[in-house]
């Protein structure tokens, strides 16, 4: 059992240099979504294409769309990583807006609603795309 750990530690000391330490603390954030661009309508069975403007810079990276669907709506959370967390990093404070765009493929009812939850106070972004 000595002998796991030991080389687990070792494993564990020898990635650290290289940016990968398992046993920093998860690094992963919300990201504020500040637009989110939608067409207003398109055609049945034509896929969706949607826009995230996100705000990164400093510390933090975009990494990835989450996305709950079902047919008439979906939820969608923008991930990203800031590698300050949980380390003594001072980061500078360059915060820009960063697009991402992410694709929905049919079917879709009628009217698609897309729904992106924001924190620090501020009110959700929705849009209704009308399918036809």
């Amino acid at each position: 059992m000595k002998r796991v750990l030991f080389g687990l530690a070792v494993v564990g000391l020898a990635a650290a240099p290289l940016g990968c330490n398992p046993f920093a603390s998860n690094q992963s954030v919300v990201l504020l979504v500040d637009q989110l661009d939608a067409p207003a309508s398109i055609s049945a069975g034509s896929p969706l294409t949607v826009v995230l403007t996100v705000v990164v810079g400093g510390c933090t990276t975009f990494e990835r769309i989450a996305v709950q669907r079902n047919a008439s709506s979906a939820t969608m959370i923008a991930y990203g990583r800031d590698v300050a967390k949980g380390r003594d990093l001072a980061c500078t404070s360059d915060a820009r807006p960063e697009p991402h765009s992410y694709q929905f493929d049919p079917p879709f009812q009628n009217s698609f609603t897309l729904h992106v939850p924001r924190e620090r106070g501020l009110d959700p972004l929705t849009a209704t795309v009308q399918v036809q």
